[in-house]
């Protein structure tokens, strides 16, 4: 299975001869991601009706522009660094409230082609990078898929974390530091997890613990993830499980559960059919479960654009007013129709 962290155009830069020693060279790549949709969905708001909107940060990839810089240092060494902003394509706004320019990624690092690399900002989760591979659609769709939101946290700020390939076994780990006086857990979020190719098969799991701030207090909240993927010919099954364990002494025991399964056929180079099913269930929600099916058809007019539509269904089992359940229907069907335009 072939790992893509990143595509994009390169437009090297160089630099002024006498600023660095002879031997080093070093660029800086523009890339990014436009991606433009219009979605249907019923029971919309509280007590039914439909809307249509584009009102989002890409429905199939996240908008995006960022600016990836590297330098050789020799030895296979290399020094980097990511600065990556989101923003809403329908308004041409941040895709954040608080005006953080480079909310999605900002951090640098050091690597190595044969020990890995070491790289520190803010930047994925661990959790984040696991569940992409095992997700059947990697990740496209977020704003109506689920795995986001439910991983622990798609991104960790004042992050260290450490990636390496070993042969078929990817292995990373981090910590995320709170920055708490007195108390180096508090805030802070550690994690490590794996992910190992055998062929056409791949299985991968993830660990994590952080102590976030509920009110006043820091609580503990615990996640674990386990995932595995299947090719047969141009057909890639995959699919997992993940739970979260807030253990907030102040408040009832919560505990949210995710399972997700489907498949991706490639019909033609150009053709994607993508198919899913995506259960959440949290202890303490009244709406107590939300089941999510997707179909999804992705049509390549090139290497970099592609149209895209989407049907979902999404259930819950109980028409009540809820975080999960935000109208408090049964049931909402939506359909989604978009260009993605990367460069």
């Amino acid at each position: 299975m072939k790992r893509v962290a990143w595509r994009g155009i390169g437009v090297g830069l160089s630099l002024a001869a006498g600023a660095v020693p002879a031997w080093s060279q070093s660029s800086i790549q523009i890339y990014g991601t436009a991606d433009g949709g219009i979605r249907y969905p019923t029971n919309a708001v509280k007590g039914g009706g439909t809307v249509v909107t584009m009102n989002s940060n890409g429905y199939y990839s996240s908008n995006k522009l960022g600016f990836l810089g590297k330098e050789d240092l020799g030895d296979g060494w290399n020094a980097h660094f990511r600065l990556e902003s989101g923003f809403n394509l329908g308004n041409g706004q941040l895709d954040n409230t608080t005006g953080t320019l480079f909310n999605r990624q900002s951090f640098v690092g050091i690597g190595n082609r044969k020990y890995g690399s070491i790289d520190l900002g803010r930047q994925y989760t661990i959790a984040h990078d696991i569940i992409s591979i095992y997700d059947p659609f990697g990740f496209h769709y977020t704003p109506i898929l689920p795995l986001t939101q439910a991983s622990d946290g798609t991104r960790n700020n004042n992050s260290i974390k450490y990636k390496n390939d070993f042969g078929p076994l990817l292995f990373e780990v981090d910590n995320s530091f709170g920055g708490v006086a007195g108390n180096f857990s508090s805030g802070a979020t550690r994690s490590v997890g794996v992910s190992y190719d055998m062929g056409p098969a791949s299985v991968g799991g993830v660990y994590g613990h952080r102590n976030i701030l509920t009110g006043t207090n820091y609580v503990g909240d615990s996640y674990y993830m386990a995932g595995a993927a299947y090719a047969i010919g141009t057909v890639r099954v995959s699919g997992g499980f993940m739970s979260e364990d807030l253990q907030n002494p102040a408040a009832p025991h919560q505990v949210t559960n995710n399972a997700f399964g489907g498949l991706s056929w490639s019909i033609q180079p150009y053709l994607i059919l993508g198919g899913g099913y995506y259960q959440t269930t949290v202890s303490t929600d009244k709406a107590s479960r939300r089941g999510l099916a997707i179909v999804s058809l992705a049509y390549l007019l090139s290497k970099r654009t592609t149209l895209y539509g989407e049907f979902d269904y999404t259930s819950y089992k109980h028409a009540v007013v809820s975080t999960l359940n935000p109208a408090g229907a049964s049931s909402q069907t939506a359909v989604t129709v978009g260009l993605d335009v990367l460069f």
